[in-house]
């Protein structure tokens, strides 16, 4: 088998690395282009997110509430339904600490009709909902907690620290 020169196998190496990385940044122009102009979707099908909101520092006398505004995005092209078995259920919550052991949930007694909702979310579409949280002073103290929702049965967490 004859020897190559070294200086031959040298460049035909360069000329091999050129050629790979100007196809990796053609792909990843392509890429790119593609998520830029919306033809590629990151997104999920359907996003729930939360934005939570402590108006009042924390007292011992109270009260202590947190602002939640949710919004359930459709980011698909078709319409989805939206069926959940009473009023009551279509924003629930519960409170844990770091570990996960249960702090506070939300209460019974508020006013709403039992009736079951049925609707539908248009295709990139979306809808959403300011809720009050009252948190009991004597049970939820300064620190880090994990609140727990479900809004029209999509399920998020989300780290709270109560200041």
């Amino acid at each position: 088998m004859p020897s190559r020169d070294p200086n031959e196998a040298a460049l035909n190496a360069r000329s091999n690395l050129i050629r790979m990385s100007l196809v990796f940044m053609a792909m990843a122009g392509v890429i790119a282009f593609y998520i830029g102009t919306g033809r590629v979707q990151l997104n999920d099908p359907v996003e729930l997110t939360v934005q939570v909101t402590q108006p009042r520092s924390w007292t011992e006398a109270g009260p202590l509430t947190l602002a939640v505004n949710v919004t359930l995005a459709n980011n698909t092209g078709e319409a989805m339904p939206l069926e959940i078995d009473s009023q009551c259920k279509i924003f629930r919550w519960f409170l844990t600490d770091r570990d996960q052991n249960f702090v506070q949930s939300q209460r019974g007694d508020e006013a709403c009709v039992d009736v079951p909702m049925r609707g539908e979310l248009e295709g990139k579409h979306s809808i959403s909902g300011e809720y009050e949280l009252e948190l009991d002073p004597s049970r939820v103290k300064p620190g880090d907690y994990i609140l727990f929702m479900n809004y029209w049965g999509n399920e998020r967490r989300e780290p709270v620290t109560i200041r």
